[in-house]
Formats: C-alpha cells, structure tokens, sequence
C-alpha cells in the first residue's frame, strides 16, 4: 500500500511541476563583390544638427570621381544633404538588414529561414505602433547624443570578401562628431561601434524595445514572451525578467557574456567587451487607436537594454535564432540562453537523437514517434521493473488488507498502533521478497528525462512551425481540434485501468481522475508535446498487455475498477 501512495504521489507531484510549466509558463551562393558605393547625403561639419540647410547637390563628376577611386578617404562629401531618409540595404544568406542614415539605426532585420505566424518573412525588429520601428538606437539620455538620435548622417557603404561595412557620421557646428560603424558577416553576429570625436561623454546604444512581431494568437499565448529581458554573467549564470516585470531601472554592470531580448525561439543581444555596462530599463509606450471605432490602445509595457562605455563603444550584437549549435560557436556558455530548464544536461543528446532521425524520416513528428521508442526501449529494464513490482504489491493486497483490517480499530486509542501495524507490513514485504519501494524507484529515476523531453519540445526552434501529418501543422503550437489530447486522455485512462492497484477506493478515485487533470493540463500545450506523451502511453499499454500475457505472480486485480 505505501507504494501505491508513492506512485500516487509522484504522479500527482509530475502534474504539479508540468502543470506550473504550463500555467506559468529549418545556401545562398556568395555574394560577388560589390564595388565601394558612393556616399549618401546628409548634415554637413558646418551646420547645426537641429536646423540643417538646403545646399546645391554635388556635381555628378565629383561623386563618380569619389565612387571610382579607391584611395579617396571615405568622408561625408560636403556639402551635400539628403532630402529625405537614406536607407543602406546589406543582404546575406542568412538576413536582410536595412539601416537609416536617421540616427544610423537599425531599421529591420529579416531572417532568411524563418517565417512568422503569417508565413511572412520575419523580422525581428519590432514594427507598428506604438513601437519605433527601429533598434540599436543611441541614448537620449546624453544631450549630444539625444541631438545625433534625431540627425541625419553621412553614410556609406563597403562590400567585398563576405564583409559589408556601413560608415555613419555626423558632426556640430561646434565640431563635436559621432561615428558609427556596422559591420555585416555571414553570421548572426553585427559588430557595431560608436565614437565620439571633438568631446567627451558616454556612448550608448539601445536594444528594444520590443523583439520580432508576434501575431495576436501568439501574444495571446501563455507560451510566448516577447521582450524579455535576459542577462548571462560570466559564471553562466541565467538572469530573465518578463517585459512587464521589469519595475525600474537595474544596473547590471561590465563583465556580462551577453545582455538583449528574447522570445521563445529567437534572440537580440549585446555581446559585451571591455568596460562596457549593461542596464535595463523599463518603457510605457503610449497607446493607440485600435478597432473601427479608434478606441485608445492601453500603454504597452515593455523593456530595452542599453550598452554603454566612456568615449568609444565598441560591441558584436547577436540577431537571431536560438538555435543550440549557433549559440554555442557564439560564445561559449550562449546555449544556456535556451530556457531548458533543470535537466538542460539531459536535452543536447536528446536533441541530438531527435536531429539525427529527422535526416532520416524528413518529418518531425515521425521523429518524436520514434525517438519516443528508442526512449522507451532504454528504459525498458527500469519500466519492466516497476511494473513487475506493482502487480507484485497487488498479488500481496489481500494480506496487506488483512493487516490494515486487523490495526484499523486500535490505532485512535494507541499511538504505536499504527508504527506496529507499519512493522507487521515491512516483515509481510521481507518475508515474500517483496521492496515496496520498487515501483517507485524506477518511475523516479524516468522523471528527468521526461521532463528533459518536455522542455525540449517547448523551447526548441527546430520545432516551430513543423508541420506532422492532416491537421497538425505546427508541432510548436495546441493541436486545433484537440485530438491528440483527446487520445492521450483516453489512453492514460486504458493505462490505469490495466495496471495492478489494491483496494483502497480513494487511490482508485486519484488514478481516475489523474487522466482528466494531464488532459486539461495538455489540451493547450505544443503538440508535438501531445504526440509524445500519446506515444509513450501506446508504448506503455502494450508492455502491461505483455506483462500480463506472460508474466503470472498469482491472481491479480486486473479488470476494470469501479470509481
């Protein structure tokens, strides 16, 4: 009977743990290189940022000239303004960026091999109101600074060897100036850099605020959280702040791994060097009309991080996907950014298996059917074990009862009734070679890796928008007809009923109930979730119906139990 309270228990504990998870929650050729692209217009050193003038365009002579020879430095041509925003388009097999010579901000940023919910290309600048359609700006904190956020620059752009450099600058009529360099490889890595020339004061830049632009149906998710915040110390460890839990200003200091903003599946974060700070700060974007009637929008809550150094700041910035290998060749200890939760050591060799097999099949849903039996098969000795136990214990029912009977009516009147009728049990257990811990061991020792599987199906990009077979289209998203947690209910229920249990009616009400509590608990989860737990009780059910078939131990209470 003890072990029936702690199969019981660990059950009722799994629910617990997957249900707070649940509550609270796949070449380009190269490129040929392009020539040095004449410079685009903007402030000249001599005119106010805050009131430019119109000046005559240069003449086409002068640009060509400038365009065609090499060993001309590449400076602002003056002066030449622009009349409107210049925006600089740098392509690799990976991405499109477009820059803007306003500010010399990161306008967007298109990744190549990811769709959004709409099946549009993805951008993982944040667009639409009320955001600012544009990142890595600098911060208006500094008053020069404020003044450069709002001013357009000189720019140009360099290609050659895989390498696209974008040069901003800009300059006061007080000679104080700013330069500002991006420069692109094929990776999701962007060195940036900021410098002040002609004075003194910091230099910082802005990620955010606002990662990707999620759907409605994905904000309305309990599973997606775009915007939060995430800091990696050098001892690796983990630091996550939802957007809207982010009250007030922190300074987090010099010395972090990586510092941005993250979703499920996807990434925008300073890789900091040198003395270097990082500080989040919390944003209320205002409102806006929504909805045919123009309603106001209530203020967005959301968070940015800001990078900042004296002087000069000089930064890679990753743009990208959270793939566990690109992490990895990033920086090391990245892959910790991937939120796999207490048994992260558990899931690089599952998803090992699970990539291996998807070469294979070509379907990832195929692939978690069968790295589900592969699974099952390594832990048959274990789930052999416990149910061999189990129907042990309930060969053994009808004399723990007899005992259970024999103390039941001494035990209010003798505080040792109930340590004796204990006593009495361990011997029957001892004398019939029976541990009444061994069903539940095993089932223990499964836990981490089916909570390992879990965390890897939830937060594994290579899982986003995988399509399995009929309705299920999307293994990262609930099933939409409900039909694998349907099957996984109705199998969990079959499960119970053909496993060997004793009298007590309330532990039969418990395992009764325990499958209508996981279907709940599932109905709106991935449902590349679903489909694994759906296999493992198909699995688990024909291993009972074999351990029945050929396994006798006397007469055991294998029909269907009454509620």
């Amino acid at each position: 009977m003890e072990t029936k309270r702690l199969v019981i228990a660990f059950a009722l504990s799994a629910a617990v743990l997957i249900g707070w998870t649940v509550v609270f929650p796949p070449p380009k050729p190269p490129q040929p290189a392009a020539k040095p692209v004449a410079k685009a217009a903007a402030n000249s050193a001599a005119a106010p940022a805050t009131s430019p003038q119109a000046a005559p365009a240069a003449s086409a002579q002068s640009a060509a000239a400038a365009a065609a020879s090499p060993a001309t430095p590449r400076e602002p041509v003056s002066p030449v303004f622009a009349e409107g925003e210049v925006t600089v388009e740098v392509r690799s097999p990976l991405y499109t960026a477009r820059l803007s010579n306003e500010g010399g901000v990161l306008k967007s940023f298109v990744l190549t091999h990811h769709r959004d919910g709409a099946g549009k290309a993805l951008d993982l600048v944040r667009q639409g109101a009320p955001f600012p359609g544009a990142t890595l700006a600098l911060d208006p904190a500094d008053a020069f600074l404020a003044r450069a956020a709002k001013a357009r620059f000189a720019v140009e752009k360099e290609s050659g060897n895989g390498v696209t450099t974008v040069r901003f600058r800009y300059r006061e009529a007080s000679g104080e100036g700013l330069k500002r360099d991006y420069v692109f490889r094929d990776s999701y890595v962007v060195a940036v850099k900021a410098e002040r020339e002609g004075g003194t004061g910091p230099v910082g830049l802005v990620l955010g605020p606002g990662i990707g632009n999620p759907s409605g149906e994905e904000l309305a998710s309990r599973y997606t959280k775009p915007g939060a915040t995430i800091t990696l110390s050098a001892t690796a460890s983990v630091d996550r702040k939802a957007k809207d839990g982010l009250k007030d200003a922190e300074a987090k200091g010099a010395g972090l791994v990586a510092a941005g903003l993250e979703d499920n599946y996807f990434l925008t974060a300073f890789l900091p060097s040198g003395n270097a700070t990082v500080a989040l700060r919390p944003v209320t974007l205002a409102g806006g009309p929504t909805g045919e009637g123009g309603k106001l929008a209530p203020p967005e809550a959301e968070s940015e991080v800001v990078l900042s150094a004296p002087g000069a700041l000089s930064t890679d910035v990753f743009i990208g996907p959270k793939e566990l290998d690109v992490l990895e060749k990033t920086r090391p200890g990245m892959d910790r950014l991937i939120d796999y939760g207490w048994y992260a050591i558990l899931v690089k060799p599952l998803l090992w298996g699970l990539k291996a097999i998807h070469k294979v099949v070509g379907n990832w849903g195929v692939a978690i059917l069968l790295i589900t039996v592969v699974i099952k098969v390594l832990l048959y000795p274990l789930t052999h074990k416990q149910l061999v136990s189990m129907k042990k214990m309930s060969v053994l029912q009808p004399k723990v009862e007899t005992i259970r009977q024999k103390w039941s009516g001494k035990i209010k009147q003798d505080p040792q009734a109930r340590v004796k009728m204990n006593e009495e049990m361990m011997a029957l257990y001892k004398q019939e070679g029976v541990n009444p811990a061994g069903g539940c061991l095993p089932l223990l020792l499964q836990m981490p890796i089916l909570v390992a599987f879990y965390n890897l199906l939830a937060h594994s990009i290579e899982l986003r928008h995988a399509p399995f077979m009929l309705w299920i289209t999307d293994l990262s998203s609930k099933d939409p007809y409900y039909v694998t947690p349907i099957l996984m209910t109705a199998t969990m229920w079959l499960q119970q009923q053909m496993t060997p249990t004793g009298g007590d009616p309330t532990m039969r009400r418990v395992q009764n109930i325990m499958p209508l509590v996981m279907g709940f608990l599932f109905k709106d989860v991935p449902s590349g979730l679903v489909l694994y737990w759906l296999m493992q009780n198909i699995l688990t059910i024909g291993q009972q119906m074999l351990l029945n078939k050929f396994t006798d131990l006397g007469p055991t209470s294998m029909k269907p139990k009454a509620a």
